[in-house]
């Protein structure tokens, strides 16, 4: 038995049921633990990035791009406690929106006194620190409005977890097990059709099982949870290939060496990022978990 078999055997039967103890008996404070470890990842997640960056010797003010990516996530979390400070109530995803732009204009902004002596490091550098601020601080957002900005407390936070984590197992069983045909691919040449169609039945499972555990939520048929397990589906595969291109480029195995045998962070959420807007804005947009009024 490999390594990675052993670490996903006991995130499976360790971790995983530790995470939905956790997102059930201590929810408190609009799952304020979970807002905490989101924004953790998220300055892990500016470092390691930067990082990336930095073996195409482009230098990132780190600290600065983990202010303003921190800094979106804490409005979104207290957007609830604010928004009727304003006459308009502006909603969370309003703040969210308010944020985002107001950040990536905060991250442009100091390339305006630039030293001429760096003119010629400043388009690779604002596009650099725009990604880092989209990557880790606005997708990280997106996580932080499903731990605390969905009126149903446990149930989106379960939903995107079993559709995710899902995803995630289920490509791997299949891949292993049935995976043939692979190098599909450049970015990831390990990949298989197998593990990617196993890795959308995976979400798709998960969306039928989240219909009848959760049904107080707005689906109104399995098919609308299917169809979200078939959404998530694609976008955890499409942000994992994503990040391995990210790593292809640096010319990295991993993004980090922060978990033994797992890389870094990012390696390990990059995929969470990627689809927690998709399964925000779905979610929302349909009504399937109304926004905390």
């Amino acid at each position: 038995m490999t390594r990675n078999t052993i670490q996903r055997l006991l995130v499976f039967f360790i971790g995983v049921p530790l995470f939905i103890a956790a997102t059930m008996y201590a929810s408190f404070g609009r799952n304020i633990l979970l807002a905490f470890l989101v924004v953790v990842i998220q300055l892990l997640g500016v470092r390691e990035s930067a990082g990336l960056f930095a073996a195409k010797a482009w230098r990132l003010n780190v600290a600065y791009l983990s202010v303003l990516s921190a800094g979106s996530t804490i409005l979104v979390y207290l957007s609830p406690l604010f928004s009727r400070w304003f006459p308009s109530a502006p909603s969370s995803l309003e703040i969210l929106l308010a944020s985002t732009i107001l950040g990536s204009l905060a991250v442009l902004a100091p390339f305006a006194f630039s030293r001429a002596d760096s003119f010629g490091d400043i388009l690779p550098k604002i596009a650099a620190s725009l990604f880092v601020f989209f990557y880790c601080g606005v997708l990280g957002s997106y996580l932080v409005y499903i731990t605390s900005s969905f009126g149903q407390g446990t149930a989106p936070v379960l939903t995107f977890t079993l559709m995710t984590f899902g995803n995630d197992s289920l490509a791997w069983l299949v891949g292993v097990t049935l995976g043939r045909k692979r190098g599909i691919v450049a970015v990831s040449p390990n990949k298989s059709i197998a593990g990617f169609i196993g890795g959308l039945m995976g979400s798709m499972i998960a969306g039928t099982l989240v219909f009848f555990l959760f049904p107080g939520s707005n689906f109104g048929s399995p098919l609308a949870s299917i169809l979200l397990g078939l959404a998530l589906g694609c976008s955890v595969i499409v942000g994992d290939l994503v990040e391995s291109a990210l790593k292809r480029s640096a010319g990295v195995k991993d993004s980090s060496s922060l978990v033994p045998g797992r890389g870094g962070v990012l390696d390990s959420f990059d995929s969470l990022l990627f689809s927690a807007p998709v399964f925000v804005l779905i979610s929302a947009f349909l009504g399937f978990f109304p926004p905390l009024g």
